[in-house]
């Protein structure tokens, strides 16, 4: 659900969205990451060629969606990169490449810091950013190998009252910062996709930015995760099928990011308004009719299943 709302309200350019969107962006995906990272502990094992068809196939197809859908909206004509993913789509390349390194990313902590190291130093290099996702990629890393390495018995310590009341304090505090800070704050250094000289920084500035979100995103994801734990099967059916709710977002959302939402509605009326449409456009796109429907877009084993009969 913060996958979709801070999506939705990337066209918005007021100070409260704004500042929403630098809060969100600075945990949600460091806490995607890590949880991708934590569930891949549970295949049961390591198979190269099922990972990479099982999240290659959806990413040709709505590579070509993708490009279809911007061809129609803006007249340019059809034209599909697959070797620079598309929007939301670098995440499909980006788990390849980590659950096919999992033996690795999980054989030691220190894998960890070594990550985040090659994250802030790939910064100064140029051009390497946008090319299947590379810097993303390894900037990233440092959380799913956190989420390989959690042991299940430090969630009880994360979930006391007094780690609690820290992380809600901790998510309080960030916002306030995202408030106070986002006129001055570039929010692309959160997506870490590109070198310190393509956003304009120097080499020493940017590696103290990007340290810094490194390590915000550590310990705002552990305050996320530490208000988790709750029984709650609606919440449950929703993360259970994320890949629909994940695949399908970006095709509602795509005419406002090329065009804005042109509704001329007020900024916080729109807030309240997206934060709805997160909720329940993640629900519905979680039902299993939904995901009956798209599963021919999604999965490859439907189609080898439909030539076995």
């Amino acid at each position: 659900m913060l996958v979709v709302f801070g999506h939705a309200i990337e066209p918005l350019s007021g100070q409260y969205a704004e500042t929403l969107a630098q809060w969100i962006f600075m945990f949600h995906m460091p806490a995607f990451v890590f949880v991708s990272g934590y569930v891949t502990r549970y295949s049961t094992r390591w198979a190269p060629g099922r990972t990479v068809a099982k999240l290659a196939f959806p990413y040709a197809v709505f590579t070509v969606i993708h490009a279809a859908l911007t061809s129609a909206l803006t007249g340019d004509a059809f034209s599909a990169s697959f070797l620079t993913p598309s929007w939301t789509l670098w995440y499909l390349v980006a788990l390849a490449a980590w659950r096919l390194s999992a033996p690795l990313l999980r054989s030691s902590w220190w894998v960890v810091p070594g990550l985040a190291l090659a994250g802030v130093l790939l910064g100064t290099v140029a051009g390497v950013g946008r090319e299947l996702s590379l810097e993303r990629i390894i900037c990233f890393a440092p959380f799913f190998a956190a989420g390989l390495l959690w042991e299940d018995r430090w969630w009880q310590r994360l979930r006391t009252g007094p780690m609690r009341l820290a992380a809600v304090t901790l998510l309080g505090l960030a916002l306030v910062w995202s408030w106070l800070s986002e006129e001055t704050v570039i929010r692309s250094i959160f997506f870490m996709s590109e070198s310190y000289e393509d956003i304009g920084q120097y080499n020493a500035e940017g590696m103290l930015q990007r340290g810094g979100v490194l390590v915000a995103g550590a310990v705002l994801t552990l305050a996320v995760l530490s208000l988790s734990g709750g029984t709650n099967r609606i919440l449950a059916s929703i993360g259970a099928a994320t890949l629909p709710v994940y695949l399908l977002h970006p095709l509602v959302l795509y005419p406002a990011h090329l065009d804005d939402y042109r509704i001329g509605w007020s900024e916080s009326v729109m807030i309240v308004v997206l934060i709805a449409f997160s909720v329940v456009f993640s629900w519905a796109a979680s039902r299993p009719i939904v995901v009956k429907a798209t599963r021919p877009l999604m999965d490859y084993a439907f189609w080898k299943e439909l030539v076995r009969r």
